[in-house]
């Protein structure tokens, strides 16, 4: 049966020096709710014994991912209305391309030795005609999924360690573009699937995704048990999650007083 609503307002907190309005909504639930849609509308409920200053203080213990929705949302706002045009990528000095969180402004250096490399907050394109977008995209193309790989090979075979204990084979690990998963596990078959838009975010959300991945190989379902054994190995995990959908575009940051 759904909660009984009571109330409803907008009110305002002040987070890191910015101004967040929210909807508060009186209900008869146990703990305190947060929700942020893709639009970036926060939106809190809570029982109406709930005093204001605690969901607040709730709140300011979820400020930085409540700050990273928001901020998203506001980004994928200007673009989709013109504000800031949605252009391809030229591949040309002052550009930028997000790799593990991190944003690395493009350098292109004319050279007979063509590749790209990273180095101090930069990436270099060194290639031989530098006017020539698609042959620097088809160079990135190349260059990134090498890069997915030896990433996600990394964070792989760290995770595996801790589950050599479950006699858990290493498996094959595949990457392909996802549209509403960042990863997905055939037990029975020994694959993992990573997203390769996971290659943005940073490593501790790959880490978390590829330890959820790992322990479908003991329980292949959302059980008691599955929580339980995410916890014993990552005991964090849910803060990675929560920030991982906080900067998703296609997930809705939902957090909880629990």
């Amino acid at each position: 049966m759904a909660a009984r609503i009571y109330s409803s307002e907008m009110r305002v907190i002040i987070l890191e020096d910015m101004e967040i309005r929210y909807e508060l909504t009186r209900k008869s639930v146990k703990n305190v709710n947060l929700r942020i849609d893709a639009s970036g509308n926060v939106k809190v409920s809570a029982s109406r014994r709930v005093p204001v200053d605690y969901i607040e203080g709730f709140m300011r213990q979820k400020q930085a991912l409540i700050l990273a929705a928001v901020r998203q949302a506001a980004e994928n706002s200007r673009r989709q209305c013109g504000k800031e045009p949605l252009t391809a990528m030229q591949y040309v000095e002052g550009e930028h391309l997000i790799l593990l969180g991190k944003r690395y402004e493009v350098k292109v250096v004319i050279s007979g030795t063509e590749r790209i490399y990273l180095d101090d907050g930069s990436i270099y394109f060194h290639v031989k005609k530098p006017d020539d977008t698609r042959h620097k995209e088809l160079m990135y193309e190349k260059w990134l999924k090498a890069y997915q790989y030896e990433v996600y090979e990394n964070i792989c075979h760290q995770v595996h360690k801790q589950f050599l204990q479950y006699r858990v084979a290493y498996p094959v690990i595949k990457v392909r573009r996802m549209t509403s998963r960042w990863g997905s596990c055939q037990p029975y078959k020994g694959i993992v699937t990573l997203n390769s838009r996971l290659i943005e975010t940073p490593r501790f959300c790959i880490e978390y995704v590829v330890m959820h991945e790992f322990c479908h190989f003991i329980h292949p379902d959302h059980s008691k048990a599955f929580h339980a054994l995410m916890t014993k190995m990552m005991p964090d995990w849910k803060q990675r999650r929560q920030y991982l959908n906080a900067i998703t575009e296609w997930n809705e940051y939902r957090g909880t007083d629990k």
